[in-house]
């Protein structure tokens, strides 16, 4: 079964267990509200979400792998190139140098790293005369999901040249008055340009290798560490834009003083909150209000901003008319919504707690500024710790917000 095919089947599936878990949670409130026991349905409820929360995770994993197999087979109709034949074009130098590098290996195809080139070249040239023999072996790896927030795709972002960002708010305006024909025109308050910046940051991973290893592995280890590297700079990136102090780190999104007096109302450097009435329960009307907040200039691009947990949650929730708030989408690529707006899942949010930070609605495009100073670099040291070839690698990105007005919380009591 393809990709596709699964992803179809996944979105059936997600519609199906959606419903279902609907109608069992309204039997549960029908249940409560004629006191009878509901511990089967909470159950039963629980087992349901739980296959919600996979299927969602399924859909996202599903659809990415759709959209590489597309841009894969996008990429071979345009480098695809053919003989009057009909058969493919073959780079006999990338062909020749390909089969040098098996010979050297005794044709173990499991032990040859071979450009893209080297490799398109030979699969252009399989045939039933010898071409079989030179067939790439490629060895499949399973590795896990790690959990992550998306800030990076839904924050400005910008590349620099120097150790700091720094912007100018223009936050406040200037007074004015009515009068009369020949009334007097006193002077007016004139408004205070502020300056903020966002300073870059420094990650590093220092692993190494033994030379051994290195030279005889099947794998190519050197590309696999950097790699290993990068997914991992990500992740820890991830959470800095979302929790990190701002010391030796980026300062999140979710770090910002709450001003829960007239949370609706601008303040530099406060982001407008709202205090849940309970300590691990949030209610239809706390999300509203919340939203509510929100200036429509930043509604357009606004998504709400919690974790799975608290996604399912939320999930449960209806409106005034018994309908639910939180809708699924079963088209692939598509965000779910809420109220309204698109759902972000961030990972590094709190839970449901006392005093927990535990939902945003924010446009992290115009209130969240993440600052790249370079990409990964990588030092390459064989000398130092012989027999072992080290790897330091570095990233300097910083993050900060700048516009404190596109984004709101709700702090739990």
């Amino acid at each position: 079964m393809s990709d596709l095919d699964k992803l179809n089947e996944t979105l059936g599936a997600l519609e199906k267990s959606v419903m279902e878990g609907r109608k069992v949670n309204d039997e549960r409130i029908e249940a409560l509200e004629k006191n009878k026991g509901v511990a089967d349905l909470e159950e039963k409820g629980a087992k349901i979400d739980n296959e919600i929360s996979n299927l969602i995770e399924s859909k996202e994993a599903l659809t990415k792998s759709v959209e590489e197999v597309k841009a894969a087979v996008a990429r071979m109709a345009v480098a695809s190139e053919q003989n009057e034949d009909g058969s493919p074009k073959v780079d006999m130098k990338s062909y020749s140098s390909a089969l040098r590098k098996a010979a050297s290996k005794n044709f173990e195809m499991s032990m040859v790293n071979l450009t893209e080139d080297e490799q398109k070249a030979m699969q252009s040239n399989i045939d039933p005369d010898g071409g079989y023999t030179v067939m790439p072996f490629i060895g499949g790896k399973e590795t896990i999901s790690f959990d992550s927030s998306p800030v990076r795709a839904l924050a400005s972002v910008q590349t620099i040249g120097t150790n700091e960002f720094q912007f100018f708010y223009d936050d406040e305006e200037i007074t004015d008055a009515w009068v009369g024909e020949v009334g007097s025109r006193s002077t007016t308050a004139t408004p205070q340009i502020g300056k903020g910046r966002i300073a870059v940051h420094t990650m590093y991973a220092r692993p190494k290798v033994s030379e051994e290893l290195l030279e005889d592995s099947s794998w190519n280890m050197e590309a696999w560490i950097q790699e290993k590297t990068s997914e991992k700079f990500a992740r820890t990136e991830a959470t800095a834009f979302v929790t990190g102090d701002g010391v030796n780190k980026p300062q999140g999104f979710m770090t910002g003083t709450n001003k829960t007096s007239n949370p609706d109302v601008y303040a530099r450097d406060q982001i407008g909150t709202l205090t849940a009435a309970g300590a691990a329960a949030i209610t239809t009307d706390e999300l509203v209000t919340l939203r509510g907040y929100m200036k429509k200039e930043y509604r357009s691009n606004a998504y709400w901003c919690f974790n799975r947990a608290t996604e399912a949650y939320i999930r449960k929730l209806k409106d005034g008319q018994g309908n639910y708030i939180w809708q699924p989408s079963y088209q692939a690529g598509e965000a779910d919504m809420l109220l309204g707006q698109r759902i972000g899942i961030m990972e590094d949010m709190a839970d449901l707690a006392t005093g927990a930070l535990t939902v945003a609605i924010a446009d992290l495009r115009s209130s969240y500024q993440i600052v790249d100073r370079l990409g990964m670099a990588v030092l390459k040291d064989p000398y130092t710790l012989i027999p072992y070839c080290s790897f330091y690698m570095k990233k300097r990105v910083g993050g900060g917000i700048k516009n404190w007005d596109a984004m709101k919380y709700l702090v739990q009591a």
